[in-house]
């Protein structure tokens, strides 16, 4: 199993990082380390990147394999939501660049051991950080059925979450779900053969999300990461389904309208096709880059971003 993650959009996502000429760049999500690698080789001796990771696997591989650029690349264990506490020590001055590549690395889902895929056997595990308490075999065995339905609804946008919650509930009842497998082959039994690939595929997704409150974490990300920029840095975000492409562009949209902030490519960039047949991985990725443009000093601007009457924009779809 290769522990080597191919960086999805990783030409478009460098390009537009460092076209701010800056000294410091954040990589909230630096996995096994392919984005960091590429900016890095692509900028100035005095440029230096800070690389934030919640998986302790993927960051030793990641160590591992930028050790050569020493003092030019400094690592922090922990998730972007708490990227102000985590590089605070640091005391990094100016931030030129903050990307955010939200996809699971391959590293992740071809480890059956950390139960992320549905395609090998494994136990239900989920975590990104191994270190937390809930388990997707946890959040299965403790969950009511109203709550299980929710969280399909929401974070899978499955059309059999009704019936899957129902009979989930009443099998996990009478003999809890230990396995990937065991799960897997029991939505299987219960939903048309056609839908299964599709499903089992949205069920995991979101476990996932669950587990590792992906969504309230990227908003709470996004909004300390702008607070970071220096003026005209840029936040590059790379997402891979509607919920948290959502998130991005809707914040983007806030920001704008707060007039703090510039809307770099409105439409997105997705993977050319070559990168599409080279990476299958890659097909769903959508690239949104925002520069910043005004600082956030008095309470009122703060305000527009921070307040939770966003919180409805943030989760509703919008044509742009």
């Amino acid at each position: 199993m290769s522990t080597i993650h191919i960086p999805v959009l990783s030409k478009e996502a460098i390009e537009a990082l460092i076209e701010t000429g800056g000294k410091t760049y954040i990589d909230c999500t630096i996995g096994t380390g392919g984005h960091s690698l590429e900016l890095l080789s692509q900028t100035p001796e005095n440029v230096c990147v800070i690389g934030i990771e919640k998986d302790e696997q993927s960051l030793k591989i990641a160590k591992d394999r930028l050790m050569t650029f020493g003092k030019r690349i400094k690592f922090l264990k922990g998730g972007y939501e708490e990227i102000d506490r985590l590089i605070k020590p640091l005391d990094p001055g100016p931030v030129a660049g903050i990307l955010f590549d939200l996809g699971m690395s391959s590293f992740q889902l071809d480890s059956p051991e950390r139960g992320f895929s549905f395609r090998g056997e494994g136990p239900l595990d989920m975590r990104f950080d191994r270190s937390q308490d809930l388990t997707a075999k946890e959040l299965l065995f403790t969950s009511t059925q109203e709550q299980l339905l929710d969280l399909l609804k929401k974070f899978g946008e499955e059309k059999w979450s009704r019936r899957l919650s129902r009979v989930i509930v009443e099998r996990r009842d009478k003999k809890p779900f230990e396995t990937t497998v065991e799960l897997s082959d029991f939505i299987r039994k219960n939903i048309p053969r056609r839908a299964a690939h599709k499903t089992l595929s949205r069920v995991f997704q979101a476990l996932r999300i669950t587990v590792n409150n992906e969504l309230e974490n990227l908003k709470s990300g996004l909004v300390k990461a702008f607070n970071l920029l220096e003026i005209n840095g840029r936040i590059v975000v790379i997402g891979y389904h509607s919920l948290e492409d959502t998130i991005t562009k809707n914040f983007f949209r806030v920001l704008k309208k707060a007039e703090i902030a510039l809307v770099i490519n409105p439409r997105c960039a997705r993977p050319s096709k070559a990168e599409r047949m080279k990476n299958r991985r890659s097909r769903s990725a959508r690239l949104r880059v925002i520069k910043k443009i005004r600082k956030i000093s008095d309470e009122d601007a703060r305000k527009k971003i921070e307040d939770s009457e966003f919180e409805k924009d943030w989760g509703e779809e919008e044509n742009d």
